[in-house]
């Protein structure tokens, strides 16, 4: 499927990859949220959903891989959620998030690069387990993985406002509430990612964030959204 629809192939056996895959399928997200029980997401849908973005992204902003390395943002893409075939989705809706979140972290790193150890080939082991390392924890001078980050909460985003927090019966506190936290997530790699490129790279994301906070607006925002877009320039700098 990714190869078919993203033209992208992970430099590994087919047999691994299937297995990967597989256990990415098993990996339940935002367990324990507010939704439907006949919705779910797994971190392949999450994967595949991402790659998607990816090329929004791009379709909003063409001049964003003439700067930063595309095929480093799908492999990073490819593995950032290795860790969480054995340790699971850390949902921010626990209670202990803020608590239990670095220790979470810091096993869930380790348990990614267990699994690598799969990797037949050397090299491509090393840098499999370099690039989780750098999408885990992006730094403010790393391109790659802060559009990695950024695509990573682009969908969850996407899929949270329509099937998890959707606004509709919600509170205005409440919704307030949930659009802050979403605009902290989206902008915590933004704004470091905005200073790393060109000005048209920079008015390309500008404007694909705009078009995600007016489509937020469909599920019960549209307060909270028309808000932020009147600030956004303001929001980013």
């Amino acid at each position: 499927m990714l190869e078919r629809d993203f033209g992208y192939r992970p430099p590994i056996s087919k047999d691994l990859q299937r297995q990967y895959e597989t256990a990415l399928d098993q990996v339940l997200r935002w367990r324990n949220g507010n939704w439907d029980d006949a919705i779910h997401e797994t971190n392949w849908h999450h994967v595949i959903d991402m790659f998607r973005v990816l090329e929004d992204i791009n379709k909003s902003c063409p001049t964003i891989f003439f700067e930063i390395d595309r095929k480093t943002v799908q492999h990073m893409i490819f593995v950032h959620d290795a860790g969480e075939i054995i340790k699971g989705d850390l949902t921010h809706n626990r209670s202990d998030y803020g608590f239990v979140y670095d220790e979470w972290k810091r096993k869930e790193l380790t348990a990614g690069k267990w699994l690598m150890r799969k990797i037949e080939d050397r090299y491509i082991r090393t840098q499999a387990m370099k690039l989780y390392e750098r999408c885990m924890s992006p730094q403010p001078e790393d391109k790659e993985a802060l559009l990695t980050d950024f695509t990573d909460k682009v969908q969850g985003s996407r899929f949270g406002f329509r099937n998890v927090f959707h606004g509709k019966g919600m509170t205005r506190a409440n919704r307030e509430m949930q659009f802050n936290h979403t605009m902290q997530l989206l902008t915590k790699p933004a704004k470091p990612l905005l200073k790393l490129v060109s000005p048209d790279t920079q008015e390309g994301l500008k404007s694909f964030l705009a078009e995600e906070l007016e489509r937020f607006s469909q599920y019960g925002y549209k307060r909270e959204a028309a808000l932020y877009i009147k600030k956004l320039s303001f929001i980013l700098q």
